[in-house]
């Protein structure tokens, strides 16, 4: 293993794999093979699966050593990272190990009620929070995670010399995209064509199908949270910047749920404060 990878693991508090790493005896050339030979191999999975995990480290360090590079010509090296189920998570885990299960472990129990309240105070939300007393868990966890663009609105913005403020709508479907059951899938990912990771659900205020997509293709999850989680991972694991529209909601995400470092807006700080309150 290669001093640059081991100081990674020391900066990325993974000291505990570098026997792991070592053993493996991956170096710079033997990651070299197995990316080329992943590029053309799809089966047997379980090689596939072995090999992935093995370059994990040498990928993010190609990926932050080519900051320039487009998603598409990411994925043109490292196409099992979309095609291989669990991949984005895993390259997330060994990045963010203490991070990782997170959202899903905690967006329950911890943070589905308080900002299902505070945004009751919100008059977009109202619609949304109808009757939202009589709904499932599962649902009222959907239905947090979509108000999250009503609390955590986008400030005004510039991209060279023009001024954007968008709307709740915008904010919105940057960051959930809701469209009917039904929807003709290859008809919207060609029509979309987002330089970003987004989450689609389809359904009304109840989610029907979830998916990640990203770079063109559509991940499908279980439920939305487990797809908002691979999408904010997406982010992490291509190193790429959230899209502005609705920045402020995955900034929370980051800083607050997941517990990574980030700057923080007073409107996060705010919302972290009436969800910690009764903890203090």
């Amino acid at each position: 293993m290669d001093e640059y990878v081991k100081t990674k693991l020391r900066e990325w508090n993974l000291e505990e794999l570098i026997p792991t790493f070592e053993e493996s005896n991956v170096d710079s050339e033997r990651a070299t093979q197995m990316t080329e030979w992943l590029k053309n191999s799809i089966w047997p999975l379980s090689q596939v699966e072995q090999y992935m995990k093995e370059t994990s480290i040498h990928r993010a360090k190609w990926i932050r050593d080519n900051g320039t590079k487009t998603m598409m010509e990411i994925f043109k090296e490292y196409p099992r990272l979309l095609d291989t189920p669990g991949m984005i998570s895993h390259d997330f885990l060994i990045l963010n190990p203490d991070s990782a299960s997170k959202l899903t472990e905690n967006w329950v129990p911890v943070f589905k009620d308080k900002i299902l309240q505070f945004a009751s105070r919100e008059k977009q939300s109202l619609d949304l929070l109808s009757s939202v007393e009589l709904m499932s868990a599962e649902t009222q966890s959907d239905v947090a995670l979509q108000v999250l663009p009503v609390v955590l609105p986008t400030s005004v913005y510039k991209i060279g010399r023009k001024t954007f403020k968008p709307t709740f709508i915008e904010t919105r479907k940057a960051f959930i995209d809701i469209q009917p059951i039904g929807t003709n899938m290859a008809e919207y990912l060609r029509s979309k064509n987002s330089e970003f990771p987004h989450v689609l659900m389809l359904g009304d205020n109840q989610c029907f199908q979830a998916f990640a997509v990203i770079n063109g293709e559509a991940l499908e999850q279980n439920t939305l949270l487990p797809a908002v989680d691979v999408c904010f991972k997406a982010f992490y694991v291509f190193d790429i910047d959230y899209p502005k529209q609705c920045s402020t909601v995955w900034q929370f995400l980051q800083t607050v749920v997941y517990g990574l470092s980030g700057d923080e807006t007073p409107t996060m700080r705010v919302l972290r404060a009436f969800i910690f309150a009764d903890k203090q």
